[in-house]
């Protein structure tokens, strides 16, 4: 079944889109490894909280606007990102998509699959798997999530992009949470978003070193990241990430 109607160009943006014309992706061509849309932007959250990522992990490729962006903020990082349909990696060349080399790769392979049994892979994973049927049933599973945590190394996190609006919402949040040891906060965003930030072993660094990689951060890649970490700290559920309790 096809699940992208096509890629579609004006003078200023290429934007992919689902069957039912819901926009999945958009790229200006001004500033191509920008991200345009805020969830994008909130996944990007955990970068004042992950010193110097090695290997960052990305399931679902559309548009490619996350790997483009971790492509060229982290240098000295792998990035791989596993997309099941040949169909959107078809599209690589027209999103500016940078073919595979010695520190980027996609891999066309059902994420699910791909994180089965592996160990210690990566620092970072950020799962954006929805296609136009809305998460597959594969990437919301308690065993996937599990393969998840056992998949980051140590000090990993997983960073979630649930559609608030989706029937099951609820329940894959409580998933995470439950797989994660309670160790997870959450973004809101204005589209009905909620970015979900959970954390294998968390040893945090001082808040105001993070704030101040935070102001960095929105130096370098105009991303709203001191907003962002203030979202998490008030996030609904959090009991433990810079709450003011000493964790023992």
């Amino acid at each position: 079944r096809v699940l992208f109607r096509s890629a579609l160009e004006t003078r200023q943006t290429i934007t992919l889109q689902f069957n039912h014309n819901a926009l999945q992706s958009v790229m200006r061509k001004s500033d191509p490894f920008a991200l345009e849309f805020e969830y994008t932007q909130a996944m990007m959250s955990f970068m004042p909280l992950v010193e110097e990522p090695q290997h960052i992990l990305l399931i679902g490729l559309g548009g490619g606007s996350l790997s483009k962006f971790c492509y060229k903020h982290y240098p000295d990082s792998l990035v791989t990102t596993v997309e099941i349909s040949r169909e959107v990696i078809a599209y690589r060349d027209k999103f500016m998509i940078p073919a595979n080399n010695q520190r980027f790769k996609i891999i066309e392979a059902d994420g699910a699959v791909y994180l089965r049994n592996k160990t210690d892979l990566c620092d970072v994973i950020l799962l954006d798997g929805y296609n136009g049927d809305g998460l597959p049933d594969v990437l919301s599973t308690e065993t996937f999530y599990q393969d998840c945590y056992r998949a980051l190394r140590p000090q990993g996190i997983l960073v979630v992009n649930l559609w608030r609006k989706d029937a099951q919402f609820r329940r894959n949040l409580a998933r995470i949470h439950t797989c994660f040891d309670k160790k997870t906060v959450t973004i809101k965003c204005q589209s009905g978003n909620e970015i979900v930030l959970a954390f294998k072993q968390p040893m945090l660094p001082e808040f105001d070193e993070v704030w101040k990689k935070a102001l960095l951060f929105q130096q370098q890649t105009r991303l709203n990241l001191p907003q962002f970490l203030e979202d998490m700290v008030f996030s609904l559920r959090n009991n433990w990430f810079y709450s003011g309790r000493a964790e023992n």
